[in-house]
């Protein structure tokens, strides 16, 4: 999954470093050499005005980039691995980092200290851990739910994925409600209209088995509701996703995005126009079919 990981201050300083794969075919540059070389190549590239550095490929090694205000987050990985699920993965480990260490940063005046930041590297390996773990039920989790939600909370869901499926819709409502509930609010519908998505997708090729058409997706929503499709727009009367809840914007984004899902068409889309949270009779979605 990741090699190799580098946390770099922008000015070329290796504040923490970590080989996880020893490769003998490998030929590794010395770190203090590699940070200076990322700190120019961002910087050149940030000067050309085309947007940050993402990645450099060297044969079948590739260096993935992730750069922010003040630092910089490398990743080496094989060109086997996925570079979304690496991201994702880097991005953990640096929110982790800047967690656990944000009194030492901001005190840090330079000097260079190869044991201040040591002790992250059994966490960073039980990061990775758990990725590899997730990643190899589920890469889509990892793929498609933001970093900045709590690796916990992806790693329950994970290990609950199948029955998500599996015992449709009984588990599907159940523990979407309860993963919902742990979501900050700036994150809540993008992740779910996600879930919902990778979920519909899988119910029906495993109930359906075979291409969704409108009626084929009616049989999978009368299982969660009595509902009805009138005019490209699916009414669930009774709601089970937003069942006494109360919000200020729609709440049943899972909902949209396992239409969406079930469909597995790029021309169709799915949205959510009136619910039951906000004060509707009826929560709504209006099928979008280019």
């Amino acid at each position: 999954m990741i090699d190799e990981f580098f946390i770099l201050r922008r000015d070329g300083l290796t504040l923490f470093h970590i080989t996880l794969e020893e490769n003998l075919y490998i030929i590794q540059m010395p770190t203090d050499l590699f940070a200076g070389f990322s700190s120019a190549i961002v910087a050149f590239a940030s000067e050309l005005g085309s947007g940050h550095l993402s990645k450099i490929e060297i044969e079948d090694q590739i260096y993935v980039y992730e750069v922010m205000k003040d630092f910089i987050t490398v990743a080496r990985i094989s060109s086997d691995d996925d570079e979304t699920i690496a991201e994702h993965v880097v991005a953990i480990l640096y929110r982790e980092f800047v967690r656990e260490y944000k009194d030492e940063l901001k005190d840090y005046d330079g000097t260079v200290r190869r044991d201040l930041f040591f002790p992250f590297s059994e966490k960073v390996k039980k990061i990775i851990t758990k990725c590899e773990k997730i990643a190899e039920k589920n890469p889509h989790l990892l793929a498609n739910i933001p970093p900045s939600i709590e690796l916990d909370a992806i790693e329950k869901l994970s290990d609950f994925s199948e029955e998500l499926v599996v015992n449709f819709p009984e588990a599907t409502i159940k523990l979407t409600r309860e993963f919902q509930r742990k979501l900050p609010a700036d994150l809540m519908h993008y992740t779910m209209f996600r879930l919902g998505k990778e979920v519909g997708k899988d119910v029906a090729q495993k109930k359906i088995k075979k291409k969704v058409n409108d009626k084929s997706l009616m049989k999978l929503l009368k299982k969660i509701s009595v509902c009805s499709l009138d005019e490209n727009v699916v009414t669930l009367q009774i709601c089970p996703f937003c069942r006494g809840r109360e919000t200020e914007e729609h709440d049943c984004d899972f909902v949209a995005g396992f239409i969406e899902g079930a469909y597995n068409d790029s021309g169709i889309s799915a949205r959510e126009i009136n619910c039951h949270a906000v004060g509707d009779q009826y929560c709504k979605f209006r099928i979008y079919k280019n």
